[in-house]
């Protein structure tokens, strides 16, 4: 009813369009060729942080945004920041223009699967071409796109069937299985995604977000060895290798591979590397010690876009992040030579300070001043201050802010509570974190929130106890028939904690009722051998013998 109610009231009033363009003129164009076309009411905004401020007044049913904004985030950044923060719904239709078509560019426009792409100079005629095309769809597809909206994903896919079981318009076709993608993929349904995508790419092999929408399944089903076949064969492509390049060095450090990493991304130019692959190439140098690499990569990022602020803002917090870690690192050496390690701890929680002082976060950003206020705490906390970290905390009232706070910020936190002796609070937040990684469908921000949830475990002398309840939660999952998800919290126990059989045997299990051999890099045949080495119960026995016959080993 909800639903069909919405599309009522589309129908009878105008479509509400917002114009994001930072140039006057291009901006003034693109609303006069917009006023002919269709019964549009639109707002026009020179940048993003405008954009969010008319989010807040009201819902636009489509955002045509340019990629390029002057002196702030551009327009992908932007989409993402607005995202989540719960601005930006599904139901909102969106465009790119942009006048630069490097593949790093393209690529992160294609991670938002947009509804059209205009690179310019675009003509009248494409513009209406293709904002014809969107619009029919979208009164085709409007209660689709409403339960969308509502994050009931199961009933919009469930008429997004229905539609493409009784399509005629053969010209909605793609679109039609695009936004099924999207769907499967939100609801973790990789298998079935993975099929769709497949099935696509047998038709045609040259539709490109078929490629990623396939590559996505298989990184998040598991299956890297042949997520990095495809990834290989799309290096050659000109509009996606550095897009490419990301995810191969994702695999690589969820593979513990960091060198491997640190050279799949040499192929992408520093000055183009995004925020999130640059938060990847800097883990996979520190893993690796070379910490001074990781602080130039920071300091060059930060020069390069002194004059973007909002960029800059976000490199001087990883910046100021990275000293923290430094400053952690020498108090565990105070040992060694306590008054140069106290002397480096300082010279880095100084930097770090510094660094958090002068970062500009946008009026009213929660998120943002949550993030600043953790990582004070944490240099608080390392430089022995635990009052003042508290304090800080009591202050900002950040307990209620958490459930919406990035993953970082929920690690420092993890680390604040820690340091200051509460660890059931402590232990409470590293529980969302996994939670993060069960749910979070961005391949970066899972490689390094898993890299960061590891160095927590080993540091408070976790892993047994962290491994036992991964085991349990995965047997949960299991019973509840949520495969995928088990799968990942068995694979977590085996690895972090591998001297039990049970761990070993679930993970079996789970791999052989999936019908699949292999996950992120562990082959069934190598957990297999281990347990042949080991001495297994009877009933451990005849269970293992059961899972070599589904493989046939």
């Amino acid at each position: 009813m909800l639903a069909t109610a919405s599309q009522a009231i589309q129908a009878t009033r105008p479509l509400k369009v917002a114009i994001v363009e930072d140039n006057a003129t291009a901006r003034a164009n693109l609303r006069s060729h917009l006023i002919g076309l269709e019964n549009f009411e639109i707002a026009s905004y020179s940048n993003g942080n405008e954009l969010r401020n008319g989010l807040r007044l009201a819902n636009f049913d489509m955002v045509i945004m340019d990629f390029h904004l002057g002196q702030s985030k551009n327009g992908v950044e932007w989409i993402n920041f607005l995202s989540d923060r719960k601005l930006f719904q599904a139901s909102t239709g969106l465009a790119f223009i942009t006048s630069d078509s490097l593949p790093q560019t393209i690529g992160q426009i294609l991670d938002l699967h947009p509804d059209f792409i205009l690179i310019k100079p675009y003509t009248i005629k494409s513009l209406h071409t293709n904002l014809k095309h969107y619009l029919s769809l979208r009164k085709e597809i409007m209660p689709v796109l409403s339960y969308m909206s509502q994050d009931k994903n199961d009933l919009a896919l469930n008429i997004l069937e229905d539609k493409i079981n009784q399509n005629k318009n053969k010209r909605f076709n793609n679109d039609f299985y695009k936004i099924k993608g999207r769907l499967l993929l939100a609801q973790k349904r990789y298998e079935e995604a993975a099929q769709l995508y497949s099935g696509i790419l047998a038709k045609s092999s040259n539709v490109l977000w078929a490629h990623w929408g396939l590559i996505k399944s298989e990184f998040f089903i598991g299956k890297w060895q042949k997520c990095e076949s495809m990834l290989h064969h799309l290096i050659s492509e000109s509009l996606t290798k550095d897009k490419a390049f990301e995810w191969l060095a994702s695999v690589s450090i969820g593979k513990k591979e960091y060198f491997h990493a640190e050279s799949i991304l040499d192929n992408v130019k520093d000055s183009d590397l995004s925020i999130q692959a640059t938060r990847l190439k800097v883990l996979a140098l520190n893993m690796q010690h070379k910490h001074d690499q990781a602080k130039q990569l920071l300091e060059k990022k930060i020069q390069s876009n002194l004059s973007v602020k909002d960029r800059m803002s976000e490199y001087s917090l990883e910046l100021a992040r990275f000293h923290i870690q430094m400053a952690e690192s020498f108090v565990d050496k105070q040992a060694h030579d306590p008054q140069k390690c106290e002397e480096e701890k300082q010279y880095n929680l100084t930097s770090a300070r510094k660094l958090i002082g002068k970062t500009l976060r946008p009026a009213n950003d929660r998120q943002g001043d949550t993030q600043k206020d953790f990582l004070l705490a944490l240099a608080h906390v390392i430089d022995g201050d635990n009052n003042k970290a508290l304090k800080l905390i009591d202050q900002s009232g950040e307990d209620h802010k958490l459930s919406d706070a990035k993953a970082d910020t929920m690690i420092d936190a993890v680390k604040v509570w820690f340091g200051v002796g509460q660890a059931d609070k402590a232990k409470a937040i590293l529980d969302e974190c996994d939670n993060f990684l069960l749910n979070s469908d961005n391949h970066i921000d899972r490689s390094i929130c898993a890299e960061q949830i590891e160095e927590v475990e080993e540091s408070y002398a976790l892993q047994k106890e962290r491994a036992l309840q991964s085991n349990e939660r995965g047997m949960g999952l299991y019973l509840n028939k949520q495969h995928n998800e088990a799968l990942q919290c068995f694979y977590k126990a085996y690895t972090m904690y591998p001297g039990i059989p049970a761990f070993a045997l679930n993970l079996l299990q789970c791999l052989a009722d999936l019908d699949q051999s292999e996950f992120q890099g562990l082959f069934a045949q190598s957990i297999f051998v281990d347990l042949q080495s080991v001495s297994l119960s009877d009933s451990n026995l005849e269970r293992l013998q059961h899972i070599q016959e589904k493989f046939e080993f």
